[in-house]
């Protein structure tokens, strides 16, 4: 069989999206459904801002937001799709140096 040559190429409305964790699970045909979040603080409702004259006006600490996983994109994918995904970053996640050789089998 001849060789193929495959070319990546980005849609026009391409986005980089922040990852900090995902949750999902099966849906009833099987598939896998997840969202990718990014786990972030949450605004607080307002902030008081101190003003004296000849001073830099300065935010009083208000009360802390909670902490949020904001769901960026939802994925469905095949459970062999998933597996082979999976993979895949297992391997860069080995590149990264962040797990050793032999470990994260699939």
């Amino acid at each position: 069989m001849p060789d193929l040559k495959i070319e990546y190429r980005k849609v026009s409305d391409y986005k980089l999206i922040p990852v900090t964790g995902a949750w999902g699970g099966l849906n009833p045909q099987g598939e896998i459904i997840f969202d990718l979040f990014v786990e972030k603080r949450d605004a607080p409702q307002s902030v008081t801002i101190r003003i004296e004259q000849g001073k830099v006006p300065q935010e009083i600490q208000g009360e802390e937001g909670v902490i949020v996983r904001e769901s960026q994109i939802g994925i469905v994918v095949r459970p062999d799709i998933a597996l082979s995904i999976g993979k895949w970053l297992i391997e860069k996640a080995r590149e990264a140096g962040v797990i050793e050789k032999g470990e994260g089998h699939a």
